[in-house]
C-alpha cells in the first residue's frame, strides 16, 4: 500500500500572515493524499475534469449513490488526522436521479446539482465557502449547492443528525484528506478583502485595480454594445407586469432558447432589471446572461444568503436586504450591471455594488439578453418596452404555462 502524500498548506491558521503559496495550484498525484489547508481562513477551489465517458443514469447497486469513476471526497479534519468531522463527496457530472452532492453531518440523503456542471466543460473550477453558518458549493461561480449548519435533516436512520451538522459549522478544520481525485488540482481563495498578488498583464491595459476574492483580473480596454431606448423610457404605458417565465424548460430548449429570452442592453441601462420577488436563504433568484449571439456568459443570483455573478462576484448578502421585505417575504430590486458595475438597488437605495475589472468586465458588457431560471409564476419583473424585446414566449402569462 502507497503512503498518503502530505502537502503542507499552512495559512493564518498557523500565522497572522496569509502564505501565497495556498493561492497557487498543487496537483494531487495519487488518489489519497492529506493536506494541511485552514478551511475557516480561505476558500478552497478544486480543478477537476470531466470524464470523456460517463453515465448519468447507471444501474444502482452497489454502486447506490455515486459512479466512483466521477466522485470527489473530502474528509475534513480538526486538530488531528484521528478527529474526523465531515465527509464531503461531490461528482463532476449530473446525475439524473440527484445523487450529486452530501455532506455526511448534515444531509440524510444526496443532494441534486441546479444544472450540469461547468455548462458540460471539461475543466470545472469548483469552490468550497465554508462559513460559521453555512456552506456554498460553486461550479465556475453558479451555486450548485448550499447548507445552513442550523437546518441538518432529522432521521432517524442518521443519528446524531442535525446537531453534528451545526458541530461541523463550528469545527476549526486545518486539515483535509482528498479521496478518489488523483490528477486533480487544489487552491485556496483568500477570505474577505484580503488581497492576491498576481503577475502583470503582458499586454497595456487601461486602468489597473486592486483584486480581491470577488474578481480575479485586472481591467482592459472593451467595446460596449449601443444602447437603443425610446424617447420616454418613463411613461408608464412602455411598463408591464410580466411573470419571471421559467426558461428551464423542454419548450426552452432548457435555457437555450431564444424566444424565452429578452433583449436588453444591460450595460448602458440606467435601471436594469427589475423584479418582485420572495427572498428566503435556501431558494434563488436567477438570471441568465445572454450575449449577442445567444450564448450564456454567466447567471446573476441572490437569495438572502449572497450575491453571486458567475466567475465574478460571491459575497454574502446585506442586512439591508432582509430589513427591505414586507411581511410575506417580498421585495421589488433590481439588478443592473451600468458601466461595468454590479449594482443591486430598492427605490432609490443601494444595498449593494461592486466595479467589475478586466475580463470580468469585458464579459459582461457584453450581455444583451436574458431569462430567468427556476422562479415561480408567484414572481413578476417590469417589462420596460422603451428598453426591452422580449421573445415570442415571453408574455404576460408565459404562454399559458402561469395563470393571471
Amino acid at each position: 500500500m502507497i503512503a498518503p502524500i502530505v502537502f503542507v498548506l499552512l495559512g493564518t491558521a498557523l500565522s497572522a500572515v496569509l502564505d501565497p503559496t495556498l493561492t497557487e495550484w498543487k496537483l494531487l498525484k495519487t488518489n489519497e493524499e492529506r493536506v494541511l489547508f485552514p478551511l475557516r481562513d480561505y476558500i478552497l477551489e478544486v480543478k477537476s475534469f470531466l470524464p470523456d465517458v460517463y453515465d448519468t443514469n447507471p444501474p444502482y447497486g452497489e454502486l447506490f449513490r455515486t459512479d466512483k469513476a466521477s466522485t470527489m471526497m473530502m474528509l475534513l479534519h480538526a486538530g488531528d488526522w484521528n478527529q474526523k468531522v465531515g465527509r464531503l463527496v461531490w461528482n463532476t457530472i449530473k446525475y439524473d436521479r440527484g445523487y450529486d452532492v452530501n455532506i455526511e453531518e448534515c444531509d440524510a440523503s444526496y443532494q441534486a446539482y441546479r444544472s450540469f456542471p461547468a455548462g458540460g466543460k471539461k475543466e470545472q473550477i469548483w469552490a468550497w465557502n465554508f462559513n460559521q453558518d453555512d456552506v456554498e458549493l460553486t461550479c465556475d461561480g453558479e451555486v450548485q449547492y448550499t447548507q445552513h449548519f442550523d437546518e441538518g435533516d432529522v432521521n432517524p436512520r442518521k443519528p446524531g443528525l442535525p446537531e453534528k451538522c451545526r458541530a461541523l459549522g463550528d469545527a476549526e478544520v486545518d486539515r483535509i484528506i482528498f479521496r478518489h481525485m488523483e490528477g486533480y488540482y487544489i487552491r485556496g481563495v483568500p477570505r474577505d478583502n484580503k488581497k492576491v498578488t498576481t503577475p502583470a498583464p503582458e499586454e497595456p491595459t487601461t486602468k489597473v485595480e486592486a483584486v480581491t476574492t470577488d474578481t480575479y483580473f485586472t481591467s482592459t480596454e472593451t467595446s460596449l454594445v449601443t444602447s437603443t431606448a425610446a424617447d420616454d423610457p418613463d411613461n408608464v404605458e412602455y411598463d408591464e407586469v410580466y411573470r419571471t417565465c421559467d426558461c428551464w424548460t423542454p419548450e426552452c430548449g432548457y435555457c437555450t432558447n431564444l424566444e424565452c429570452t429578452v433583449q436588453h442592453d444591460l450595460a448602458n441601462s440606467d435601471r436594469g432589471i427589475t423584479v418582485t420577488s420572495t427572498l428566503t436563504r435556501k431558494t434563488l433568484n436567477n438570471i441568465v446572461l445572454y450575449n449577442e449571439e445567444g450564448d450564456q456568459i454567466g447567471k446573476f443570483q441572490m437569495s438572502l444568503r449572497g450575491i453571486w455573478l458567475s466567475g465574478c462576484v460571491q459575497c454574502r448578502a446585506p442586512v439591508a436586504q432582509r430589513q427591505a421585505r414586507d411581511e410575506e417575504g417580498r421585495l421589488t430590486w433590481s439588478f443592473s450591471l451600468k458601466d461595468g458595475v454590479v449594482r443591486i438597488t430598492v427605490g432609490e437605495e443601494v444595498l449593494y455594488e461592486q466595479e467589475l475589472v478586466g475580463e470580468c468586465k469585458e464579459k459582461y458588457s457584453r450581455a444583451v439578453r436574458f431569462a430567468f431560471d427556476d422562479m415561480s409564476c408567484e414572481n413578476t419583473f417590469l417589462y420596460r418596452r422603451s428598453e426591452m424585446l422580449a421573445g415570442d414566449k415571453i408574455t404576460p402569462d408565459c404562454s399559458g404555462r402561469c395563470s393571471q
